[in-house]
């Protein structure tokens, strides 16, 4: 018994120092904490931009071009509105928008309603998507692919070209599909600035001029450059050690 009880005194005075020098020394940090960019929640926003494309006026029975094809331009402006899930670094989402604007253009006239005095044209007037989105996110940049479904209205016919006179038209909304991408920046906790393209194609509107002619198809295809800024309604951050 008095030896165990040596022993033990022994190892106390043995181990005192060194048990009182670990309880000064500091706790040991706890890791860092990596913040990263929350793309997840409802955001809304403003978009505008440019759009350049093209349109024809095309015999509906024979096929054969009018105008030769012609280019149309113009600008456009509107709201967005849309939601996103964030997966990790995979963001997927659905954006949905409406701008109006001005995009215009026109070419000689060869069809059997006149001469070289006679002008084609064709007029996009608002321009309307809803799209799937799918992005992979670094941090705060956000690299996308999205498509889906187009809507736009346009106005076609044909006028005199010393005049302006109109003297065959006709007005159409016209559904097609988009396609592009595009790059979103988010500059602060829950806005973002955006810069897209989209390629978009429409089904052909249709219309008559004169009875010997028959009628006219209205193809158009339109790209569109524009950029925009969201507001999300989500959390500013998520924490990952």
């Amino acid at each position: 018994m008095t030896k165990k009880i040596l022993i033990g005194a022994v190892g106390a005075l043995l181990l005192g120092p060194t048990a009182a020098l670990a309880a000064d020394l500091p706790a040991k940090a706890a890791p860092p904490v990596a913040q990263i960019y929350n793309w997840t929640g409802f955001y809304i926003g403003v978009q505008g931009g440019g759009s350049a494309g093209g349109s024809d006026h095309v015999a509906r029975v024979s096929d054969l071009s009018f105008a030769n094809g012609y280019n149309i331009k113009g600008g456009f402006g509107g709201g967005t509105i849309g939601y996103n899930w964030q997966m990790s670094n995979f963001v997927l989402g659905f954006e949905g928008d409406g701008a109006w604007g001005s995009e215009y253009g026109s070419n000689t006239d060869n069809g059997t309603i006149g001469n070289p005095a006679f002008l084609s044209f064709t007029k996009e007037t608002w321009l309307a998507t809803a799209r799937l989105r799918l992005g992979y996110a670094v941090n705060n940049l956000l690299f996308y692919g999205t498509g889906g479904f187009a809507a736009t209205g346009i106005e076609f016919g044909v006028k005199d070209a010393n005049t302006l006179a109109l003297l065959a038209s006709g007005s159409s909304t016209r559904t097609g599909w988009t396609a592009g991408g595009g790059v979103e920046w988010g500059f602060a906790p829950n806005w973002s600035a955006k810069f897209e393209l989209l390629y978009a194609q429409f089904g052909d509107a249709t219309f008559n001029t004169v009875a010997a002619e028959g009628p006219r198809n209205v193809p158009l295809v339109d790209t569109v450059a524009r950029a925009g800024i969201n507001y999300r309604f989500g959390g500013p951050a998520i924490a990952r050690y």
